[in-house]
């Protein structure tokens, strides 16, 4: 009898959920199968803005530049008013203090078609492709395994396959049918009078430097958001008096914005992928089951006020992936993959109440979710604060992380998920970025924290203390060498602004600007240590080198 193989991990859903997921794995070394029912892919603009937190977990992956190269900045927001003139011009997002810390203050807006074929250019790059026409129907689990029946739609034919791996991760969106495969219940909400109209449009006679809004929030709105590449705009209509039916070609379209904008010198054209959003609030009650996991609108399903959603869906896959690569390498047990629903659960509930809030701002259900006293206006229903660049989300209760200060433990309910409520960082927050780091052999050529990172591995950072010596230095970083050597971290030493002496067989970077240790707030006379994650959050803050290995211990335990 032939042993049929038992392949990596299956990924149902190629947007950007999925496609996060499939390039995370493969630079971790594990094989995935990335699959997606459609016959071709899709061209809409859907969910336009990147948040800056997103970016940094995109540079981790070598893609952020690409990112870039089809971005438009966050424009200003233009509103016009009754004669169809712009009548005010006004930011429609708080961005991000500047400082040391934080590379990408401002979101980046660019159509998800454009961003999906960046991301499939960088799988091909590392091996791997997009099977269309492959569909998910059926499922089967066994302590060792998952068995996949799939149905194959090519060329006019149908054929069902069986597919054996160790994991599934789902991320077919929220229609996919993989969650009601698992049994599972979608709790939430359809709000069938709340709608959405959006489609790509090519338009003249309006300019591309502004986010262009007409009409009343109460009433009915219309937008014009410039996208690359040029001439494309996404067209979206929201409110309460939108007509019965929609429009579904470029005419009807034209017709609808001229209705609501009141002008007639803009010309709309080659109208494509038109669609009707419904407000759809709902999440599942877990993100795995046994060996199938859930990420993205599968799992979790909200408004696109705030731009939130595809954002919080790609983070799932940044949570994930690392920890289905540990356990696949069996460098961890699989009681580590339990801690991805512990993890992402809490972030993904604010999210909905935060989404849900600022979607009852936009159709005027209560009170403003900014300011109870604010008269509800376009600017007032379209701003959105600097919480919602996820820079601050965190799992500080999470039972993975170690945090060694006093009065600063984790292991409790946050009291925000989506925003630190503290002035230092601890164990489960972001990890900070610092610029103006030098290698200490190389004097010159200025680096950032974020450069060292990796998405395949922990990298421990060892601050030396004003005490330490250049061989109390060297012992510490031998002794962590162990977690190096099992796979699972890289050791870089990080020394003060004024450092002489110092001698390491290892990575050895000086804080010339001192933004590091500021940023994790790092003094004393002892060696502060920092584990940040694969997916750029503090797992430990060791003030020992036995707090890391205890760290350690549990994480792979």
């Amino acid at each position: 009898m032939s042993i049929v193989p038992v392949n990596g991990v299956l990924v149902a859903g190629a947007g950007p959920t999925g496609l996060i997921m499939a390039i995370s794995l493969l630079k971790n070394s594990v094989p995935v199968r990335i699959i997606d029912k459609r016959s071709h892919f899709h061209g809409g603009a859907r969910g336009t803005a990147i948040q800056p937190r997103s970016l940094e977990l995109l540079a981790f992956l070598g893609i952020v530049d690409g990112v870039f190269d089809i971005a438009t900045p966050a424009l200003l927001l233009a509103i016009h008013g009754p004669d169809g003139r712009v009548s005010k011009t006004t930011k429609w997002h708080e961005d991000a203090e500047p400082s040391p810390s934080i590379p990408y203050p401002e979101l980046a807006s660019t159509s998800q078609a454009e961003f999906e074929k960046v991301l499939r250019k960088h799988l091909e790059s590392l091996g791997g492709k997009v099977e269309l026409g492959v569909e998910f129907v059926g499922i089967q689990q066994t302590a060792d395994k998952v068995t996949a029946r799939l149905q194959i739609s090519r060329n006019g034919e149908i054929a069902e396959d069986q597919y054996d791996c160790k994991y599934v991760v789902a991320a077919d969106g929220a229609k996919g049918r993989i969650r009601s495969q698992l049994g599972l219940t979608f709790i939430g909400e359809t709000k069938e009078s709340e709608r959405m109209f959006v489609a790509n449009v090519h338009a003249s006679g309006v300019d591309r430097d502004h986010w262009h809004m007409w009409g009343n929030m109460s009433i009915a709105s219309i937008g014009l958001k410039p996208l690359n590449p040029a001439p494309l705009f996404q067209v979206q209509a929201l409110g309460r008096d939108l007509p019965a039916v929609l429009p579904k070609d470029t005419e009807g379209i034209q017709k609808l914005f001229n209705s609501i904008s009141g002008v007639t010198d803009i010309k709309l054209e080659d109208a494509e992928w038109i669609s009707e959003w419904r407000a759809n609030i709902r999440m599942v009650n877990t993100f795995s089951v046994g060996r199938v996991f859930l990420a993205g609108d599968c799992a979790h399903c909200h408004s696109p006020a705030g731009g939130q959603g595809s954002n919080t869906a790609m983070q799932d896959s940044f949570n994930l992936a690392w920890k289905l690569a540990l356990v696949y390498k069996r460098l961890a047990s699989p009681a580590l993959l339990a801690t991805y629903s512990l993890e992402r659960m809490p972030i993904a509930a604010e999210l909905l109440d935060l989404t849900t809030a600022l979607h009852a701002e936009v159709w005027d259900r209560h009170a403003s979710a900014l300011d109870a006293t604010t008269p509800r206006t376009i600017q007032n229903a379209m701003f959105r604060p600097k919480r919602l660049l996820q820079l601050g989300i965190n799992c500080r209760w999470s039972p993975i992380v170690l945090e060694e200060r006093a009065g600063a433990g984790a292991g409790s309910e946050p009291a925000s998920a989506y925003g630190q409520d503290s002035a230092y960082v601890r164990a489960g927050d972001r990890a900070p970025d610092a610029t103006l780091l030098e290698d200490a052999s190389a004097p010159g050529a200025p680096t950032s924290l974020f450069a060292l990172l990796s998405v395949d591995r922990h990298t421990i950072l060892v601050f030396a203390g004003t005490s330490t010596t250049s061989a109390d230095l060297q012992s510490t970083v031998i002794t962590l060498r162990v977690h190096e050597h099992s796979g699972v971290a890289r050791v870089v030493a990080i020394l003060p602004c004024v450092s002489s002496g110092f001698q390491s067989d290892g990575p050895m970077l000086v804080d010339t600007a001192g933004y590091a240790r500021n940023a994790y707030g790092v003094q004393g006379e002892a060696n502060t240590l920092v584990a940040i994650r694969p997916d750029g959050i503090i797992g430990a803050y060791a003030l020992t080198v036995d707090g890391v290995s205890r760290y350690f211990t549990n994480l792979l335990a």
